[in-house]
């Protein structure tokens, strides 16, 4: 199990998957670092980065909102459908709908044609020949998922000009937990949970908290300074050396608060 704290520069501010260039991360430098680590770990921080500021790359003035419609139970697990309403964005434009699942290892395009009307709701008009069409035509999208814990569902609206670009993600299964005004959140970026983003919300800015994370017997401790708006970021990979599955703890000490969570690894 690895973790580490991710400094991110940022060339542009949008994703390739509307056409343009991809934010990077810079980790701390590390001694005596094979090629094969130093590239594993290089897309580990390209990855975490462009999720970090997936909702943040919006352009100016428009803004998602996920409406949840309907929660029920689908062979044991949790089917959960939502809804869009956007603000801000032309109406008069048609949209491709971008998805990036954590089982791929890029953006791609899933559909296409969507407008925006009128009350903010997306939808494929009625007489598309897109590919909105083959599902949706003439009536408004539904997003429904059947996730796992943590996991993390990312998408953009993109206009065909690509002038307005939307960027949104879900996770309707959240690993959070709360104490006092702070919160420590695990995020799945991988299927079995190989990539981890901790997030942590409402500390005091400035401030060097004390992140635990221990897998079996391997922990590891390091001092992350809380960002301007409260926050700090880290990637964990959880996995240990010859174990498949197990149990993650995390745990972050600050002034006021110290929140703790635990979550699951490996093969299902």
């Amino acid at each position: 199990m690895r973790d580490f704290f991710i400094f991110i520069t940022f060339l542009g501010g949008c994703l390739a998957a509307s056409g343009q260039q991809q934010p990077t991360a810079q980790p701390a430098p590390k001694a005596q670092q094979t090629n094969s680590d130093a590239d594993a770990e290089a897309n580990l921080n390209k990855t975490a980065a462009a999720t970090i500021q997936w909702d943040k790359s919006t352009t100016a003035g428009t803004k998602a909102e996920v409406q949840l419609l309907e929660k029920v139970q689908a062979n044991g697990r949790p089917s959960i459908q939502y809804r869009l309403k956007i603000t801000g964005a032309p109406p008069n434009k048609l949209y491709n709908l971008i998805a990036w699942p954590v089982t791929a290892p890029q953006p791609a395009t899933i559909m296409e044609g969507l407008a925006i009307a009128g009350d903010g709701t997306v939808g494929c008009p009625p007489d598309s020949n897109r590919s909105c069409a083959r599902q949706f035509k003439g009536t408004e999208l539904r997003l429904t998922y059947t996730p796992i814990t943590g996991e993390i569902f990312r998408h953009a609206l993109v206009s065909e000009d690509r002038q307005t670009r939307i960027f949104f993600s879900i996770i309707p299964v959240p690993i959070i937990e709360h104490n006092n005004s702070c919160t420590l959140e695990a995020v799945r970026l991988s299927r079995h949970f190989e990539l981890a983003l901790i997030h942590g919300r409402g500390f005091t800015p400035g401030e060097q908290l004390n992140l635990h994370t221990q897998s079996y017997q391997e922990a590891h401790d390091s001092q992350p300074k809380v960002d301007p708006a409260g926050e700090f970021w880290a990637i964990l990979t959880p996995f240990v050396p010859a174990r498949t599955r197990g149990t993650t703890e995390v745990s972050a000490q600050g002034q006021s608060c110290a929140p703790k969570l635990s979550f699951e690894w490996g093969s299902e």
